[in-house]
């Protein structure tokens, strides 16, 4: 089982509460916490936190059966302000943080975001190009399913990347019985997935109340690369 399923699955048993209107910050400042496997299917780990949305992240990192190894194993971990995450050479890279409930771990988050824009995540380091896939809950109550919503994207090998991820471009599950509640999010995931050796540090999740606009210089170069091109047509004979 993906571990996208496992907290589908968990954010159905959430229970409804009152919301309440917040920005994130998660710095990772107060680790540490360590998970590390080399057998399939999956290691994982709720580590209680006084920063992190919900009062805890959910840590998980998963080996295929297909390519388990002994001595071959994946890591995730909570510390020096960052959450670090890397793979043996031999084992494709597979982790989810998380926050709220995820394979039955946590609690529901009732974070009123309808005064947000955007999710902003500053990379310390990417060692490899990534696929990155964030996911939202809307929890229902007990025993009934949950609306869920999500957002997929490749993410290049850098030092010092920041990836901002407007509400706006999630997209809700067809199987949802309505739209994600953006002013009742019960669950956060973030799943990683690369080659054999990739790794990453994330040093801070945030929320932002607007999504940044492009630079003016870029605006302006682009504005007058614009108006090169119109001339040049212009002055080109029939």
């Amino acid at each position: 089982m993906s571990l996208y399923k496992l907290a589908a699955l968990g954010a159905a048993a959430l229970s409804v509460t009152t919301t309440q209107a917040a920005s994130i910050l998660d710095t990772f400042s107060d680790g540490p916490g360590l998970i590390q496997t080399d057998a399939a299917p999956y290691a994982e780990a709720y580590l209680p936190s006084a920063e992190a949305p919900g009062g805890g992240r959910y840590l998980a990192n998963a080996i295929e059966p297909s390519v388990a190894q002994a001595g071959r194993f994946t890591f995730a971990a909570v510390q020096a302000g960052a959450y670090f995450t890397m793979a043996d050479e031999a084992v494709p890279l597979v982790t989810n943080l998380a926050y709220g409930v995820a394979n039955l771990f946590g609690q529901d988050l009732s974070i009123d975001l309808s005064t947000e824009a955007a999710f902003q995540l500053d990379f310390r380091y990417i060692s490899a190009p990534l696929s990155l896939t964030a996911t939202v809950i809307t929890a229902h109550g007990p025993g009934t399913f949950s609306s869920v919503s999500g957002f997929a994207m490749a993410v290049d090998a850098s030092l010092a990347q920041r990836i901002t991820i407007p509400f706006s471009a999630f997209v809700n599950d067809a199987g949802n019985p309505s739209p994600v509640n953006w002013a009742d999010i019960d669950a956060i995931s973030f799943i990683v997935s690369g080659p054999g050796g990739a790794g990453m540090a994330l040093d801070t999740f945030s929320t932002v109340s607007a999504v940044p606009e492009p630079a003016p210089t870029a605006l302006l170069l682009a504005g007058l690369g614009l108006a090169i091109g119109a001339a040049k047509r212009r002055r080109r004979p029939d």
